[in-house]
């Protein structure tokens, strides 16, 4: 079955229907996600960081919109510190936080590609769009 075009919109970093992510992660933006694909706009102010973690189910990739990131791994392990249109890719299975480290809040747009994990059905994630 064809999926349908769907727009969606970014309402900007001050928009309150953010999705809270505690005071040391920021704030999420969810932009759309079906069965293949999630895409959400993160807020950080300086020292916010996700944490060290992975994701077993997908394949995913940021870019900076504004501020500065540091991306980092396991161990003394630094992927790069990324500006303003600059990006990663992050494999599943790869151990990564980033913080942001710039005065400028750090706005940055991820696109994870969802894949299936050995022995579970892939989960179905809810169907999302911000028009």
């Amino acid at each position: 079955m064809a999926e349908e075009v769907r727009r969606f919109k970014f309402p900007g970093p001050a928009d309150p229907s953010a999705r809270d992510r505690g005071p040391t992660r920021g704030r999420s933006y969810d932009l759309i996600s079906n069965h293949l694909v999630v895409s959400t706009i993160q807020v950080m102010e300086k020292g916010q960081t996700t944490g060290l973690h992975h994701h077993n189910d997908q394949d995913g990739y940021w870019m900076v919109l504004a501020g500065k990131a540091r991306f980092t791994g396991e161990g003394d392990t630094h992927y790069g510190d990324l500006g303003p249109m600059e990006g990663i890719f992050m494999p599943r299975y790869t151990r990564y936080s980033f913080e942001s480290v710039d005065d400028e809040p750090l706005q940055i747009l991820r696109i994870s590609q969802l894949r299936p994990v050995e022995g579970k059905p892939q989960a179905r994630r809810p169907e999302q769009a911000r028009a």
